[in-house]
């Protein structure tokens, strides 16, 4: 069943443009006032030979991370597929791994409009509407279960290797707002009544849509504990894989900090982009990363170049295959 679209007017669209490129504009400036201030602080020109002499090796090991985290975020959903007796391979899934990134980058949608995709696309693949929706729903509960698990693990390597500052408090504490209420509010539709969402949830773009599938999962894979466990430490696989991608672009730019910090700083940096409603967590992901490796000890120019290398990969690159496929899937 087609998910119920609301006729718009000719303001519709344009009005929807508008707020979308309006959403755009705090992490624009945001991410401009950073560049400008750290490269105040570094002259500008050491920020722009790090850029140069990054190192080609540790670069292409950055590459190969990445592209674990699709081939991770593919095999998620599998493994449901899988379980449900669908014919479905890691492979073949990829390309939608690519072109949900892209939705949940341009449209802030806590990962709404982006699992929309992926249930549009799992049934243009012949996958019956009900095991999609259990693909979608089990990825979601693992997400953040896997989520809160780094955070936790975050506040511990922080509190060994330095203190816990206000920032880091401050973010572990806004984190538990979506850690704890998305998930429930997707369990409490999937008990397969039909409810109305409430008023928080209709304020999240495609967040309605989506959960209107959501009472048709199949019980029996939602609640496999084996199922979860397994999607969980996926989910934990791509955290672990997306801060070893900025500890190799540190290295990348000559700089060696502990891993653990990298993965603290990474942990953080993404309950930043997370909880404030910016497309991609533009600017909010970069001030956060170059603030939580600065406490590391790391100089400004070098946390916000490796930074910035990082986002190149997960959030530039992907742009235009994502923007194609999921054209494509739609």
């Amino acid at each position: 069943m087609e998910a119920i679209v609301e006729p718009e007017s000719e303001a519709g669209p344009r009005t929807s443009r508008l707020r979308r490129g309006l959403s755009w504009l705090p992490g624009v400036v945001l991410l401009a006032g950073l560049v400008a201030v750290a490269s105040h602080f570094s002259k500008g020109r050491k920020f722009a030979l790090l850029l140069e002499q990054a190192r080609p090796a540790w670069i292409l090991v950055g590459v190969l991370l990445q592209a674990g985290t699709y081939v991770c975020a593919a095999a998620v959903w599998q493994r449901v597929l899988r379980k449900g007796r669908a014919r479905c391979t890691v492979r073949s899934l990829i390309p939608i791994a690519v072109a949900r990134l892209f939705v949940d980058q341009v449209i802030p949608t806590a990962g709404f409009g982006g699992r929309l995709l992926v249930l549009r696309a799992l049934r243009r693949r012949g996958i019956h509407t009900r095991l999609a929706v259990a693909a979608i729903l089990v990825d979601l509960l693992t997400l953040y279960a896997a989520f809160a698990v780094c955070v936790l693990a975050g506040l511990a390597i922080v509190a060994v290797l330095r203190d816990l500052n206000r920032l880091v408090l401050s973010l572990a504490a806004l984190f538990p707002i979506f850690a704890l209420s998305i998930p429930a509010a997707v369990l409490w539709y999937s008990r397969g009544k039909e409810r109305k969402p409430p008023r928080w949830i209709r304020r999240i773009p495609r967040a309605g849509d989506l959960l209107r599938e959501v009472s048709r999962a199949p019980r029996r894979l939602v609640r496999s504990r084996e199922l979860l466990l397994e999607d969980g430490l996926l989910q934990i696989l791509i955290f672990v894989l997306d801060a070893l991608t900025l500890y190799a672009m540190l290295r990348a730019v000559g700089y060696t900090v502990h891993p653990a910090a990298a993965f603290a700083s990474f942990v953080f940096a993404q309950v930043a982009a997370t909880v404030l409603l910016v497309p991609g967590g533009l600017g909010t992901f970069e001030g956060s990363s170059v603030a939580m490796l600065a406490l590391f000890r790391v100089p400004v120019e070098v946390a916000l170049t490796a930074t910035l290398l990082l986002r190149g990969f997960t959030y530039w690159l992907p742009m235009a295959p994502g923007f194609w496929l999921s054209r494509r899937e739609l």
